[in-house]
């Protein structure tokens, strides 16, 4: 039977989610309208765009920093800049995922389900980003280029889906082909304990410590990426497993 302690903290996590839910509600229509200002009637020019993934990237570092009752922690050890484009990859634990990638710098480009492009909250910052639906297949390929030679880094992660127990799941091919066609870079990325802040499988934020850390650059001359595509994504699946095991035991 639930405590008068237990029921009061737990209004407390609703309350906090309900804030946080406003915030980002706030969030999405403001960056809508700074789209439609910026790029709609300002014209997508390459200064414009670059403008508003500015943008994105100070209000998403504002968000994680100041999810209640959460704690953020965030490790660069080899100073990775991402001056240079790159395919930057990360497990999948919770929808604020997204906010702490988003944060690492304005030169991405994020690679999303259909469902995430068109959705009626936040689809239109997707779009003005110039994030693009995987479901464009071949076509794909095409348009990142094009981003690319702007210097802009492609964000993807292979698990495809959200972990809802936090464990490394499947890594699906397609990341690593694109790295391996477009000739770029892999940048590792970890996400630590999201999963608990905001699971898959809950409607709430519970308090908890995450951590972010951006791994070394693995350069797309480098002995692994040689060994094709369908090699490195087994070796980059056991390598995050083993490095979040890790993790999991630092902690």
């Amino acid at each position: 039977m639930a405590t008068l302690h237990d029921t009061t903290q737990q209004m407390r996590q609703w309350g906090y989610t309900i804030v946080a839910f406003g915030y980002f509600l706030g969030f999405a229509l403001e960056m809508t309208l700074i789209g439609f200002v910026l790029l709609t009637i300002g014209g997508r020019t390459p200064a414009h765009k670059r403008r508003y993934h500015q943008i994105l990237q100070r209000q998403s570092q504002f968000v994680i920093n100041h999810i209640p009752q959460t704690t953020f922690t965030y490790i660069n050890r080899y100073g990775e800049d991402f001056s240079k484009p790159a395919l930057v990859i990360s497990n999948h634990q919770s929808h604020i995922d997204l906010m702490g990638i988003l944060m690492l710098t304005p030169n991405l480009i994020v690679l999303t389900k259909q469902w995430v492009w068109h959705n009626p909250f936040y689809g239109a910052v997707i779009r003005y980003a110039d994030f693009l639906p995987i479901a464009e297949g071949e076509q794909l390929l095409g348009k990142l280029k094009q981003l690319i030679a702007q210097g802009y880094s492609i964000m993807v992660f292979p698990e495809g889906t959200r972990s809802a127990d936090c464990t490394i799941q499947r890594f699906h091919k397609g990341a690593f082909y694109l790295a391996e066609q477009l000739k770029l870079d892999i940048v590792p990325v970890f996400l630590h304990h999201f999963g608990q802040v905001l699971p898959k499988t809950s409607y709430h934020l519970h308090p908890g410590d995450m951590t972010l850390e951006v791994d070394k650059r693995i350069a797309h001359d480098d002995a692994i990426m040689a060994s094709g595509y369908r090699n490195v994504t087994k070796q980059m699946h056991q390598y995050y497993l083993a490095k979040y095991e890790a993790m999991c035991h630092h902690r």
